[in-house]
């Protein structure tokens, strides 16, 4: 009995060593692995620079999704809820059936362009910005006449922002967006002419004149789109490629742009740059200051750390130059930013800038008598194309509009109503400012007990505006115009 207890206690240890084994073997093939993954996963880009991220944002990066919600969470715990539709918005259903325009219209970066500007009371305040999606419902004759004209064309026009004087004048500024009509519907009824357009192209204007007709015309300079590339690859010594690089074709820009790449999608990636960085004139925290992956990245990290939007249900762009527009529609910047960042020719520039008034937005005020309504971290989205939406109302005056899960100061005018409202399931009650009795924007609840979520509010850019936190004000707030 005894030599079979020894016996069976062998073979159980030589089985554990072949587990071992297989396991040790597994680990051998890894990497193979993880490049073929790498190739097949979408592309992520990493940042191993912020030092206060925790140590599972690795994997939740790589993975590209959210941390799972724990049990008897709302949205996991009701398995009879329904979830809102988040495409509904961005398809504005509310302005009945259109008519799809095919095709695309694209200028050529630096050429100068002739475009009409249409001006409308409901647009002054409007900073368009590049691939954000502009509803509009025309009444004015002499408007409805010029988009016919630029749909039977190229369906461009030009879109500026402008504010009323001091004196009574308006002042337009020096840069705009070209945008596309894309679908349209004409009531021949009424005259109306309802449109879909997006934004394109930045430019500046150089002059404007005035037709016989009324219409506003300009002559604009379309503004490229430079990509810096990777600042350690711009200043590395090639001379020196002998000693790193394996194989002297590797050398080439493309392969040495896609080692890149991979350099940041993993996680020794600070090893690897820091290495790279040995071999140029400047330490690394030189060039992760103006990397735009990198930058990107940060702005993703941001996003995550102060505001409720879930990434993963979102159409989040990739690429830092459509990340870059994307966080300047989305995030809480005023006009003045917006405007600032038109005039920036790079996305490096614009995500750094981006960066520096994102960090400090903590609260959302009311302009007229800066009263709290919202915490920036009650930011949320219910759209697949980000937290803000522009909407328009049946009287044609366009809003843009921030979703938020929580808002205070807020009294409310009026019944539910779910006539024209731009998310359908939902009502919608007037708020205004609870101090100064100004319009803010609309409470939403849900018309049935399962939908979720069963209530948001949604607060108008030109209501509201962030309040920044500015290092040495000892905890102080301050606006920036």
């Amino acid at each position: 009995m005894a030599d079979r207890e020894e016996r069976e206690a062998e073979e159980g240890e030589e089985e554990e060593m072949e587990a071992e084994g297989e396991g040790v073997m597994g680990d051998e093939n890894g990497d193979e692995g993880m490049a073929a993954a790498l190739d097949e996963e979408p592309f992520v880009v990493m940042d191993e620079l912020l030092l206060d991220e925790d140590g599972e944002s690795w994997g939740e990066y790589e993975s590209g999704d959210e941390p799972d919600e724990p049990e008897g969470s709302e949205s996991g715990g009701e398995a009879a809820s329904e979830q809102f539709d988040t495409t509904l918005p961005s398809r504005h259903v509310y302005l009945g059936e259109t008519e799809e325009l095919r095709g695309r219209t694209v200028q050529e970066e630096n050429d100068y362009v002739t475009l009409p500007l249409l001006m409308h009371t409901s647009l002054m305040n409007l900073v368009l910005v590049p691939s954000q999606t502009l509803p509009l419902s025309i009444f004015h004759p002499l408007n409805v006449s010029m988009l016919r004209s630029v749909i039977s064309r190229d369906r461009t026009f030009g879109i500026v922002h402008s504010k009323v004087a001091q004196d009574g004048s308006s002042e337009m500024a020096m840069y705009g967006t070209t945008a596309e009509i894309y679908e349209y519907q004409e009531d021949d009824s009424t005259g109306t002419l309802s449109i879909k357009a997006k934004g394109r192209q930045r430019f500046k204007i150089m002059s404007t004149r005035r037709e016989t007709s009324g219409l506003l015309v300009a002559e604009v300079k379309i503004l490229p789109e430079i990509r810096m590339g990777d600042p350690l690859e711009m200043m590395r010594l090639r001379s020196l490629d002998k000693l790193t690089l394996p194989h002297p074709q590797e050398a080439s820009a493309q392969v040495a742009h896609a080692r890149h790449l991979a350099c940041v999608r993993t996680s020794n990636s600070w090893r690897v740059r820091s290495r790279n960085a040995w071999l140029t004139p400047w330490p690394p925290w030189i060039y992760n200051q103006y990397d735009d992956l990198l930058l990107a990245q940060r702005v993703v990290n941001e996003v995550k750390r102060s505001t409720m939007i879930k990434l993963d249900n979102l159409k989040l762009p990739k690429d830092p130059q459509d990340l870059s527009h994307w966080a300047a529609i989305n995030l809480p910047l005023d006009d003045s930013h917006r405007l600032a960042l038109l005039g920036l020719n790079t996305p490096t520039q614009r995500l750094r800038y981006i960066l520096s008034v994102l960090s400090k937005c903590k609260m959302l005020t009311c302009v007229q008598c800066s009263e709290v309504i919202g915490d920036t971290a009650d930011i949320f989205s219910m759209s697949v194309e980000g937290p803000q939406g522009t909407f328009v109302n049946p009287g044609g005056y366009v809003h843009e509009m921030m979703t938020l899960s929580k808002a205070t100061s807020l009294s409310y005018y009026g019944r539910p109503s779910t006539e024209h409202s731009w998310f359908p399931g939902y009502a919608w009650t007037i708020a205004t400012c609870s101090d100064c009795h100004s319009h803010i924007g609309w409470k939403f609840t849900a018309t049935k007990r399962k939908l979720k979520p069963q209530k948001f509010y949604g607060v108008t850019r030109k209501a509201v505006r962030a309040k920044l936190v500015w290092d040495g004000d000892e905890g102080e707030m301050r606006h920036v115009i």
